[in-house]
C-alpha cells in the first residue's frame, strides 16, 4: 500500500489557564492562534471556543504547535475525553485493564477519535485528532526549539519579544481579556512562530530537533553509504549463554554511558578562591569530526571469546570488550568507571573501587539475597577508548577478558555534516547561528536510539482528572549503537584527560570539578595544563570564567562568583525563579520591581542575608512550581526546591 504524506497548514498556539489559591479545577481563560507567515493572531476566551474555531474554520489537515505540550496537552486531552467524549483510536483487542494497548494506524482512524505520543517519562510529543476525513496534529515546538520563549526571542532575534504578565488572579473561561493580557499572549505565539518559520525555511520540520539532524545527516552521507555503514545490529544474533545477551545491539549498548560529571569528594563544600572554568568548544561535534582523529566503527561486528585477538587491536579497527575484574584507583588518578543497573553501586557515582561500601567500610565480598557470600568482582562492557583509560587509572585484580567484538572503521563519517554547520556557526549571527548550534549538538544522541518505545495511556478518573497507565513496548527502530557509544566515550576521554593533567591531589590546588565539557580548577590560567586555549576553534578550551570564589556541593550544583552581582548559580533541578531569589539573598541586592513580584514566602527568603557557605544540602528555596493534574488539566503549585 502506498502511504500518502500528509500536507499541513501550520499554526502556532498557546493557552493561558486559571491560577489561584486552593484551586480544585482549572480551565483555559485565554487562547491564541496565528497562521504561519502572518501576524493575524486570533484570541479566544476558552478551550471550547478555540477548538470550535479549529474544527469549523480551519481547512485541510492542520498542524497546531504549542510550546511545551506537556502543559497545554493536558487541557486538550481532558476536554476531548471529558467534554467531547471522543474515543481513543486503539485496536479492538486492546485491553487497558491488562495494559495490552495498541494504537491503530493513523490512516485507519475514524472520525472523532484521537491518539497521542506520550513517553513513559511523561513527555508529550504529539496528539492526533481525526475530524471527518482530515487530521489535526498537535505538536510540541519545544521538542524542535528547546528554549524558553524568552530565550527564543533573544537567540533568534525575532521581531517580537516575550512580555511579562501576572499569572495569578481571578480569571475564568469567558472572562474579559485586558489589552495588556491580549498583547502578552499575542507575543508568546508570534515569537515562537517566527522562529519556527526560520527553521522551516531551512527544511527543518520534523517532530524533534534530533529527527531534523538525523534526516540532514542521512541526506549528506547518502542513503547507500548510510545503509552500508549502519546495518541493523538487532539482527545479529548471539548465544546468550556465552555473551550474556541475545543480539549485538544489546551487547554493545551496555558500554553506552553519558558525560563525565565528577566532583573530587574531598573538595566538596569548601570555598575556593581565585579559580578558573574552562569549556571545550563544541565537544561532541569536535570528537565526531575528522580533525579530532577519531575513527568510528561501521558495518557488522566480528565477535570473539577469551583474550583480545590481534585483529581487534589493529589500528583501523574499533573494539568493544567484556571483562570481569576487581579494580582499585591508582594514586592521584581520577575515577573513570560507573556501574549501572546494579543495586550494590550508586549508578551516578564514579567509583574508586569495585569493593562494596557498607556502613562506611569497604568489603571485598557481599552476601546476596539468597544468603550466599559472593566476591566483589564486577563484569564491565567497555569501548576500547574506555578500556585503555581504565587500564591507566586502575590497578586490577582477578582480571579476565570474557569476550568482545571488533569493527572495521571509517574516518570523517560526520565531516560533511559537521563542517557545514561549523561554517554557519562561525560566520553567522542570530537565528542561523542558533540553528547551527542546535544541529551541531543534537545529532549524536540519535545514533544511540534504543528499542524502548514504552509509553503512557491516559484514562479519565471519576473526578475528571487524567491519570496515566504505563504501557511497555519495545518496537522502536534502533540506529547504530556502536557509533553512539564511541562518540560519548571519546568525549569522556577528552574531558577526563584534561582534568587529570590539572589534578595534583585531593588536598592540593588544581582540578576540582568537571561537567561533561568543562573543568573547574583553583589555579591561575597560566598554570592550566593540557588545554589549548581558543574561544572559537572546535576542540580548544574557552576560558569561560575567572572567579574569585567558588563552592561545589555535588554534581551539577555549585556557585562561582566573578563580581559583586555576578553569581553563576548551577543547581540541578532548581528552577530559574529559585536561583533569582537565592541570588538576592546572597548578594543583599535586588531590583525593587523584582521584589514586588514575589510572594510573601519568597520575599521573606530573599530579604534574609545569607553567606556563600549557606549553599549546602538542606537549603530550601521557595519559587518552584510543581505540576499537579486536577480536573480540567494541570495546575502549577507553589512549593520549595530543597537541595538534597
Amino acid at each position: 500500500m502506498i502511504m500518502r504524506i500528509k500536507e499541513f497548514n501550520y499554526y502556532m498556539c498557546d493557552f493561558e489557564t486559571t491560577v489561584y489559591d486552593d484551586q480544585a479545577f482549572t480551565e483555559v481563560w485565554a487562547a491564541a492562534l496565528v497562521p504561519f507567515y502572518t501576524e493575524d493572531v486570533k484570541i479566544f476566551h476558552s478551550i471550547g471556543e478555540f477548538l470550535s474555531y479549529v474544527f469549523k474554520f480551519l481547512e485541510g489537515n492542520v498542524c497546531l504547535y504549542f510550546h511545551n505540550l506537556k502543559f497545554d496537552g493536558f487541557f486538550i486531552l481532558s476536554y476531548i475525553m471529558d467534554r467531547l467524549h471522543w474515543e481513543p483510536a486503539i485496536t479492538k483487542d486492546s485491553d487497558p485493564d491488562t495494559l495490552n494497548i495498541e494504537w491503530i494506524p493513523e490512516y485507519r482512524m475514524r472520525s472523532r477519535t484521537y491518539q497521542y505520543m506520550i513517553t513513559e517519562r511523561g513527555q508529550f510529543y504529539k496528539i492526533v485528532l481525526k475530524q471527518g476525513k482530515r487530521f489535526i496534529e498537535i505538536r510540541d515546538s519545544l521538542k524542535l526549539l528547546p528554549f524558553s520563549v524568552k530565550e527564543i526571542g533573544k537567540s533568534f532575534e525575532t521581531k517580537h519579544k516575550k512580555l511579562d504578565m501576572e499569572y495569578k488572579g481571578f480569571r475564568y473561561a469567558g472572562c474579559p481579556i485586558s489589552e495588556k493580557e491580549a498583547q502578552y499572549i499575542q507575543n508568546d505565539v508570534l515569537v515562537v512562530k517566527e522562529a519556527l518559520e526560520i527553521a522551516f525555511a531551512e527544511g527543518h520540520n520534523k517532530l524533534t530537533i534530533g529527527g531534523c539532524c538525523f534526516a540532514e545527516f542521512k541526506k549528506l552521507l547518502g542513503i547507500n553509504r548510510f545503509t552500508e555503514y549502519f546495518p541493523d545490529l538487532t539482527a545479529v544474533k548471539l548465544d546468550p549463554e556465552q555473551y550474556g545477551t541475545d543480539d549485538a545491539d544489546k551487547y554493545i549498548r551496555k558500554s553506552y554511558k553519558g558525560g563525565w560529571c565528577y566532583l573530587v569528594p574531598e573538595k566538596a563544600d569548601t570555598i575556593f578562591r581565585n579559580g578558573i572554568t574552562a569549556d571545550v568548544n563544541s565537544l561532541y561535534p569536535y570528537v565526531m569530526s575528522g580533525s579530532s582523529g577519531s575513527l568510528y566503527p561501521i558495518g557488522e561486528p566480528t565477535f570473539w571469546t577469551g583474550e583480545i585477538p590481534e585483529e581487534a587491536l589493529e589500528e583501523n579497527h574499533y573494539f568493544f570488550v567484556r571483562i570481569r575484574t576487581r579494580f582499585y584507583l591508582k594514586k592521584d588518578k581520577l575515577p573513570t568507571i560507573q556501574i549501572k543497573n546494579n543495586y550494590l553501586y550508586r549508578s551516578t557515582e564514579w567509583l574508586e573501587t569495585s569493593d562494596i561500601v557498607y556502613q562506611g567500610v569497604y568489603h571485598r565480598s557481599y552476601t546476596d539475597l539468597d544468603g550466599e557470600e559472593k566476591p566483589a568482582v564486577v563484569t564491565l562492557t567497555l569501548t576500547c577508548t574506555d578500556f585503555y583509560l581504565f587500564l591507566e587509572h586502575y590497578d586490577l585484580e582477578d582480571f579476565e577478558v570474557l569476550d568482545g567484538c571488533w569493527f572495521r572503521t571509517a574516518f570523517g563519517i560526520f565531516d560533511d555534516y559537521i563542517n557545514k554547520y561549523k561554517k554557519i556557526k562561525m560566520e553567522s549571527k542570530g537565528a542561523r547561528r542558533t540553528l547551527a548550534k542546535l544541529f551541531l549538538n543534537n545529532l549524536y544522541g540519535k545514533m544511540a536510539t534504543s528499542r524502548d518505545s514504552s509509553w503512557k495511556y491516559c484514562i479519565l478518573k471519576e473526578d475528571g482528572s487524567i491519570a496515566f497507565l504505563p504501557v511497555a513496548e519495545y518496537n522502536k527502530k534502533t540506529v547504530y549503537i556502536p557509533v553512539g557509544s564511541a562518540i560519548t566515550s571519546y568525549a569522556r576521554n577528552y574531558t577526563i584527560r584534561a582534568a587529570q593533567a590539572n589534578y595534583r591531589g585531593k588536598d592540593k590546588p588544581g582540578f576540582i570539578y568537571a561537567d561533561t565539557d568543562s573543568i573547574h580548577c583553583d589555579i591561575p590560567k597560566e598554570e592550566l595544563q593540557g588545554c589549548a586555549l581558543d574561544d572559537k576553534e572546535f576542540g580548544c578550551w574557552d576560558l569561560e570564567r575567572e572567579w574569585y570564589q567558588g563552592l561545589f556541593v555535588r554534581q551539577k550544583t555549585y556557585i562561582e562568583i566573578t563580581g559583586e552581582d555576578d553569581y553563576n548559580i548551577k543547581c540541578a533541578g532548581m528552577p530559574d525563579p529559585c536561583k533569582d531569589i537565592l541570588k538576592i539573598s546572597l548578594t543583599g541586592r535586588a531590583d525593587p520591581g523584582a521584589l514586588e513580584k514575589l510572594t510573601d514566602a519568597e520575599k521573606e527568603f530573599a530579604l534574609k542575608k545569607r553567606e556563600l557557605s549557606d549553599f549546602k544540602r538542606g537549603l530550601a528555596v521557595p519559587g518552584k512550581l510543581l505540576p499537579k493534574r486536577i480536573p480540567g488539566g494541570i495546575v502549577l503549585i507553589d512549593t520549595v526546591y530543597e537541595m538534597r
